[in-house]
């Protein structure tokens, strides 16, 4: 049987050639999960935060059904996400926090066919992270970990808590294992390697489009041998390492709780160490730095008041690593290839406490003479570190946290006249934060009133001012009990918004001023017309849920003029949870999550994905993803061919 062409409606539902494909839990896994019967009490082991156990068996994966047609941009490519996928799943009320457990990688691939001209034949698979972890925890039949919620609870008393850590660290001690990432945060693609990273850890090469685990790589110059460090987390990188497209460089740093606790890197284009293991001043307690910017010449890391210090958190009777409200949020801001020996210094700039999860761009602002007079970076900016996602604590009763009843209940006043304590502590909403090199001023103008999170551009247009789109996952509050997931996409104009800045400071109109800190604001008012004029939004609908979108650009044009910016689709993996019964996925085996892509020109509510594929599994939520060209894959192969029969001679 063969697929018939996609020259029909774009509407026509076309079926997989074969629906042949199976999975199973994977043959070395010694602990063999089950399916509950009844809905866990954990918010984010309820539903399709549970996760799955099974792998696509072999490397052709399983064939998809296509409602659309898929664009020819992503012939022979492969989009792939990560996340979180316990296979030690806490019993009763049992420690357990969302970032926690083993990465499982989530991939479709966009068979080119024989002839790299008939219809593509979308094809799932999905592997288990091979980690140290993994391993060892399989080999012991128990988890390695201590769960990081035991980190930011305060349930347990203080003897309990370093008890329970010191267990862990006896254990891995015990076990030898010194790479302590988990690879279910994020991907990258590093010269001819993808990636799986968690920012505890080294990263681990995975090999595309199967998926499976190749080992550890820590960004190793060529003909190099690493020897490991024997202290867990102290060889780490961020879960979003920065790429320049117009030097090739790789810049990243990782956060360490021992020594010295922001270290920096960058990798040239041929994978030489320009700046290595560089330590970054200004940072005395560990700091949990997620994300982070370049520019041209400029790299930013955040150094937000949320902090693992336990003598001094026990003592305020918080966990041991908390927010701190009373402390600014403080950005440093130093030359890309950074020297402190060559007269290096560190800018520091800061605003009232806030937290920040991700950027999305960052560029620098020049005088008529082309010299850097501010750095500029966009960012999903709350007012504390986001309670649903992560202060779940187990108890008697179950588990509680997230957001009290009263701030339930709280009417919070709209963003965009600076009366941030006002406004919902939990939303993030999409902010410029501008750098001032002259006064020293931190300057911050929100973009959206809607809560949005993963933001994500045309990264052919990263560190360029002129860039207007930012595509976010739309955030809803969640209801008690409840974990936190998107229900719709959101393309926002953030240059409209500047440009009604400029507009309004040249008419003379005062920005509002709410409590001394929103004098870069528009007001809600005006930030609400831009966005009803600009802002396109795409809900979900029923009862689909998604994560993290993805932009792709479009094929070049065959007359050679550059693309428009937002020229490309949008992708994004949803799941229907009408097929959850009271919670529960009932029927395991009956399972669908589709990936909707959509024309990035039209993202209304109006506006239909161009293309559904249908994949007969469920994919849990999770975090971040990314997608392989075909180029990729190809330069992807031919090395690890390459370096495999160089190291068996």
């Amino acid at each position: 049987m063969t697929i018939p062409e996609l020259i029909a409606e774009p509407r026509t539902a076309t079926k997989a050639a074969s629906t042949a494909g199976t999975s199973a839990v994977p043959s070395d896994v010694k602990f063999k999960p089950k399916y509950p019967t009844e809905a866990h009490s954990h918010p984010y082991l309820k539903g399709n935060f549970y996760p799955v156990f099974e792998e696509t068996v072999g490397d052709n994966g399983i064939e998809c059904e296509v409602i659309g047609v898929i664009p020819e941009s992503l012939r022979g490519s492969q989009y792939i996400r990560t996340g979180p996928n316990s296979l030690h799943i806490p019993e009763g009320t049992g420690a357990f926090h969302y970032f926690d457990g083993d990465g499982m990688h989530h991939g479709v691939y966009f068979d080119a066919g024989p002839d790299h001209n008939g219809p593509i034949r979308p094809r799932y698979m999905n592997r288990y992270a091979r980690t140290e972890l993994f391993h060892k925890a399989n080999k012991q039949q128990k988890e390695m970990l201590v769960s990081l919620s035991l980190l930011l609870i305060n349930t347990k008393s203080l003897f309990t808590r370093v008890m329970d850590m010191a267990k862990v660290g006896m254990r891995l001690a015990f076990n030898g294992v010194v790479n302590v990432s988990t690879a279910n945060t994020a991907l990258a693609f590093v010269g001819t390697r993808l990636l799986a990273l968690q920012e505890a850890g080294v990263p681990y090469e995975t090999s595309v489009p199967s998926l499976d685990t190749v080992g550890e790589w820590y960004f190793e110059e060529p003909g190099q041998k690493r020897s490991r460090k024997l202290i867990p987390n102290s060889e780490s990188c961020t879960a979003h390492p920065k790429y320049d497209p117009k030097t090739g460089e790789t810049v990243f740093f990782s956060w360490r709780l021992l020594g010295a606790h922001i270290i920096y890197n960058v990798v040239n284009d041929e994978g030489k160490r320009v700046v290595w293991e560089q330590s970054i001043p200004g940072f005395p307690s560990a700091t949990m730095a997620h994300d982070f910017a370049i520019t041209d010449n400029y790299t930013i890391i955040f150094k937000v008041p949320f902090t693992f210090e336990p003598v001094k958190n026990t003592r305020r009777g918080k966990p041991f690593m908390a927010f701190d409200e009373r402390e600014p949020a403080k950005f440093a801001v130093f030359p890309r290839h950074f020297n402190p020996k060559k007269g290096d210094k560190v800018k520091w700039f800061e605003t009232p406490a806030c937290h920040m999860f991700h950027t999305a761009n960052a560029w620098e602002e020049k005088d008529e003479n082309g010299n850097t007079v501010a750095v500029c970076f966009t960012a999903c900016r709350s007012e504390r570190f986001v309670a649903d996602l992560t202060l779940w604590s187990p108890g008697e009763d179950g588990y509680s946290g997230g957001k009290t009843t009263e701030e339930y209940n709280t009417q919070y006043v709209a963003p965009g006249s600076g009366d941030y304590a006002h406004q919902d502590p939990d939303a993030t909403y999409l902010s410029v934060f501008r750098l001032d090199f002259k006064t020293m001023e931190t300057q911050v103008t929100t973009l959206s009133t809607m809560a949005t999170e993963f933001p994500i551009i045309n990264f052919d247009w990263y560190m360029r001012p002129e860039l207007r789109y930012v595509y976010g996952a739309k955030v809803t509050p969640s209801a008690p009990g409840q974990g936190a997931r998107s229900n719709g996409v959101v393309k926002m104009d953030t240059r409209a918004v500047m440009e009604r800045k400029r507009q309004l400071l040249e008419q003379g109109v005062e920005l509002k001023n709410v409590g001394g800190h929103g004098k870069w604001e528009l007001g809600a008012e005006a930030l609400k017309e831009v966005e009803d004029e600009f802002t396109q939004v795409h809900m979900f609908g029923g009862a689909y849920h998604g994560n993290e979108a993805l932009f792709v650009r479009s094929k070049p044009r065959a007359d050679g003029k550059p693309l428009e910016e937002d020229e490309g689709h949008v992708l994004v993996y949803v799941y229907d949870e009408s097929q959850l019964e009271n919670g529960l996925v009932a029927h395991p085996d009956r399972q669908v999550t589709e990936l909707w892509i959509f024309d990035a020109k039209k993202m209304s509510q109006a506006d239909e994905p161009v293309a559904k594929v249908k994949i007969p599994r469920r994919v849990p939520y999770g975090f971040h993803g990314l997608l392989v060209t075909k180029e990729q894959i190809q330069k992807s192969q031919e090395a690890h061919a390459a370096r495999t029969s160089k190291a068996k001679k």
